[in-house]
């Protein structure tokens, strides 16, 4: 299947598969990143930080910010106060628990939407010493003042995937129809359930309320987008997500990966601009610290690099032959690393690039001199080190 930019698999497009697919819609893209991307390990952000993150975040055209748990520390209420008043084009959501003082600080700050969080498993509940009487009264009483402060509110079940599936259904509707939390959050705080068991509990927890569904997964097991894309299948309104996969212990849904995979394999649209997503993926990578792997999808540094030299023939004769997507499509370009691996049209190629022309015969010996270097250097030949050797050769 080939649409602009994507070169698919036609399977996507039959019946059968598309009828799995009708729940799907146009979400809207929720960012932890400043939140949840903050609680990983060693990662610190300051004020002013995040709101040069934030405002990345609204260029890239993500609908509703997180700027941040304004309760948590002095830093952080300021951090929200200044994204409230100086970012543009995004919803800009404060988060907090299920605590009145939370909700207070939050609308000290000017935000206008919050989230108000909870645990609601036995496990948290043990942890905490709560009853369920007791967190049932904590949703009552923050969500309704929430509303009495006119604050849009999103009531956010932590380890809702381990809940007893009687008392979440009481907290949520507690939160929406005694308080009336205008959206609540389908939360798998531990990345424990499957996609079918995490669109299983959509259609639930649909059935219970008709107020929108947002999603917020992590990635212990390595599916947190899949986690994500299941609900969305089932119509769920939101997802939550971070850039470059940030939160806490392994990480939420990652924005770039969500946002391809919508974009490409499902046809569904989003607000994002898919070429902002890397600069974006760099400014958080540089912050916080936390190197992003060069093979991660969309913004990894080697994603669109090629080195074995008939992957390189291919991609140089014919794209679409090595890519399910255009490098363009994510505003990157294609480059070929010499090595090890290299052949001789990754020579020939590389040759262009230094505008350096050898004799046919004098490119067989370069080929064999940058695999030999690359071998002994253990590692890619620059493009420094490759002009060096070309016009050696050419004396």
């Amino acid at each position: 299947m080939e649409r602009q930019g994507f070169w698919l698999s036609d399977y996507n497009e039959m019946a059968d598969v598309k009828k799995q697919l009708e729940g799907m819609k146009k979400i809207k893209v929720y960012d932890t990143t400043l939140r949840d991307g903050e609680q990983s390990i060693g990662v610190s952000i300051n004020a002013e930080d995040k709101l040069r993150i934030a405002r990345k975040l609204a260029e890239a055209g993500v609908d509703r910010i997180e700027a941040g748990f304004p309760a948590s520390s002095e830093e952080d209420k300021i951090a929200v106060e200044n994204i409230v008043k100086e970012v543009k084009g995004s919803e800009i959501w404060g988060f907090g628990r299920c605590n009145v003082n939370d909700v207070k600080i939050c609308v000290e700050t000017g935000i206008k939407h919050t989230v108000c969080e909870i645990l609601t498993s036995p496990h948290k509940m043990k942890a905490w010493d709560l009853t369920e009487e007791v967190v049932l009264k904590r949703i009552r009483d923050a969500i309704s003042y929430a509303k009495q402060e006119n604050l849009y509110t999103a009531f956010f079940a932590v380890d809702a995937t381990r809940a007893n599936p009687e008392f979440l259904k009481k907290a949520y509707l507690t939160a929406v129809k005694d308080c009336g939390a205008d959206e609540i959050v389908l939360v798998d705080t531990l990345g424990v359930a499957t996609p079918e068991a995490m669109a299983y509990l959509t259609k639930l927890v649909k059935s219970w309320i008709d107020v929108p569904v947002a999603v917020h997964c992590h990635n212990d097991f390595g599916l947190a987008v899949a986690c994500t894309l299941a609900c969305l299948k089932e119509g769920a309104d939101s997802a939550h997500v971070t850039v470059n996969g940030l939160g806490e212990k392994t990480g939420n849904a990652d924005i770039a990966e969500l946002a391809i995979a919508l974009h490409g394999l499902y046809g569904i649209e989003t607000n994002l601009k898919l070429d902002k997503l890397y600069d974006l993926s760099k400014l958080v990578e540089d912050i916080t610290k936390v190197p992003v792997s060069p093979m991660r999808p969309v913004v990894g540094d080697m994603v669109f690099t090629r080195e074995s030299g008939l992957v390189v023939a291919q991609m140089l004769a014919y794209p679409p032959s090595v890519e399910g997507y255009a490098p363009e499509v994510v505003g990157r370009q294609r480059d070929v690393s010499l090595g090890k691996k290299s052949g001789k049209k990754s020579i020939e190629y590389a040759l262009e690039q230094v505008n350096i022309e050898l004799p046919n015969d004098m490119i067989d010996i370069l080929l064999d001199e940058v695999k030999k270097f690359s071998t002994q250097k253990k590692g890619a030949v620059s493009m420094g080190e490759f002009k060096s050797m070309a016009l050696r050769l050419k004396g």
